[in-house]
């Protein structure tokens, strides 16, 4: 028995698969099922429990707070600064004679407006405004398309979350359940094992048989040994890795319903027409559009920095300096004691030729690689269905001759256990029926794990998956 048990290498990798997902996932409490779980159960708990879903719905409600934030940039705009600060004191007003008026012998203005000789007081003031933008030249509809066709994109990685969930359940089920019927099977034959060799030791010390006819049946005892510990660690280990994804404790007991491992339904539909279904119900295909659409809007807006925006407000501000006198006078200003109030009609520019320039370059060359992506899809995808297809369909011809090849080893083994009890054959013929029996079962149910893995990346692959 020196070749490797098949179920045992591919469970291996499965294992280390779920034990990422566990890691990655981390397991979420969840109401342990008192029956036993159906498939179909394990997928909704898995759908409604895994973080990688609620990561991806939390991308997707980042995307929709860009959308209002761009409307936001929209609305109107307020600002206010409320400030306090030191400055000189005055009197005697603005002239050198100590007044406000100047005599017919004529006037000179003051110039110790810097001179600290009157003291220093506290000065305080209010700034604000109100702006309205009133057009853009295509800032805020080209933003506001991009952020709107990026949150669907959003949308559709949910879609592929799900789908990488959906898939990993089944992975994890049918992973227990074929080395779970491995063990069993490994076990089986085990027993009938030991008990031959219990009884040709019996014939060996009484002379009735040699001792390489019993080296010849420990040597297979001792496989099966080391083949049954290994399908047990991976029965083990892939129940806990169902138990992670549907989000219940890993310490808790669950029971799947089904008894064995069954081949699921092979699609009916040819390749063409299920590569067609892929290319109109793949998240990625409407994730490309949407993708596409939403960088030639990000350029658009990009471009239409180089123009101004146009908007309506109104700007106030106010300052109050005890100790100063306020002028009315419209040639002299007193920023220190005034009011003033205007509604403001303007364009603002608020731009670097050059930084616009690599702004616009970079955004081309996005939407350059998010085209090239597309195109990668429309001709990947068919691919990947063909490619589950072609497995799914050959594993399904492999498991009808495995089927029969394992009804034939068995009858050979059961028919090699009677003519060595009947002293027709010795133990090394019955260890080689014994290795045939199990490799045949085991390919078996990994022929089968395989298939029904095939067809579930079939249906992947095609969109065919709750979305």
């Amino acid at each position: 028995m020196n070749k490797r048990n098949g179920i045992i290498a591919r469970g291996c990798r499965g294992v280390m698969a779920l034990s990422l997902v566990a890691l990655v996932a981390g397991p979420v409490a969840a109401a342990v099922p008192n029956e036993p779980i159906t498939l179909e159960q394990a997928t909704e708990m898995a759908l409604n429990s895994d973080p990688r879903i609620d990561e991806q719905r939390a991308n997707v409600a980042r995307a929709q707070a860009l959308i209002e934030r761009v409307q936001g940039e929209g609305g109107v705009r307020m600002s206010a600064n409320l400030f306090a600060g030191l400055a000189p004191k005055a009197s005697d007003g603005i002239f050198t004679n100590g007044t406000n008026t100047c005599p017919d012998s004529g006037c000179t203005l003051r110039d110790d407006g810097n001179e600290l000789d009157e003291g220093i007081t506290v000065t305080t003031g209010l700034t604000a405004s109100i702006i309205q933008p009133l057009y853009t030249f295509g800032k805020l509809e080209n933003y506001g398309d991009a952020a709107r066709l990026n949150r669907d994109v959003k949308a559709s990685e949910v879609s592929l979350a799900r789908a990488e969930t959906w898939l990993t359940v089944r992975r994890a089920y049918w992973g227990y359940l074929a080395a779970r019927d491995t063990r069993r099977m490994l076990a089986g034959v085990k027993r009938k094992v030991d008990s031959t060799r219990d009884d040709l030791r019996e014939d060996v010390d009484e002379g009735r048989a040699t001792m390489s006819q019993l080296y010849a049946i420990e040597s297979g005892a001792a496989s099966l040994e080391r083949y049954l510990a290994e399908a047990e660690s991976v029965e083990s280990i892939a129940i806990d890795g169902l138990k992670t994804i549907i989000g219940v404790p890993i310490t808790a007991e669950i029971e799947v319903a089904e008894r064995r491992i069954e081949p699921v339904a092979l699609p009916d539909r040819e390749l063409a027409e299920l590569a067609d279904r892929a290319l109109a119900q793949r998240p990625e295909m409407a994730m490309a559009e949407n993708g596409q659409a939403a960088m030639r809007n990000y350029v658009a807006a990009r471009k239409s920095e180089r123009y101004p925006n146009l908007y309506a407000g109104v700007i106030a501000g106010a300052t109050y300096t005890p100790g100063r006198e306020r002028l009315n006078n419209p040639y002299i200003n007193q920023p220190l004691n005034q009011t003033y109030a205007t509604p403001v009609v303007g364009l603002k520019w608020d731009f670097n030729p050059g930084v616009v320039r690599a702004n616009i370059s970079d955004s081309e060359a996005q939407l350059q690689e998010v085209v090239a992506k597309a195109e990668l899809a429309r001709q990947g995808i068919p691919f990947q269905v063909s490619e589950a297809y072609h497995q799914a369909h050959g594993l399904d011809r492999q498991i009808r001759a495995l089927d029969t090849a394992k009804d034939n080893t068995r009858k050979w083994m059961v028919s090699s256990f009677l003519d060595f009890q009947a002293g027709l054959i010795d133990g090394g013929e019955v260890a080689e029926a014994v290795k045939a029996n199990t490799e045949a079962q085991a390919d078996y149910f990994r022929a089968i794990n395989d298939y029904n893995m095939s067809v579930a990346r079939l249906a992947v692959a095609t969109g065919d998956y709750p979305q």
